[in-house]
């Protein structure tokens, strides 16, 4: 994800908008598959500082 991210902001012109459309039609529907899960988990970790603390 870094990786694209820093491409599309500094590659300007020199961008395979072929790859960007791939990825969005393949990679990122498994992203969000996987989103609430991560969020869940941060939460937990979020909930248990508080404990500590």
């Amino acid at each position: 994800m870094r990786g694209m991210r820093n491409r599309i902001a500094h590659g300007y012109f020199d961008i395979n908008l072929d790859v960007v459309w791939d990825t969005v039609q393949t990679a990122l529907p498994e992203l969000l598959k996987q989103l609430p899960a991560v969020r869940r988990d941060t939460d937990d970790e979020d909930s248990n500082r508080d404990v500590i603390e």
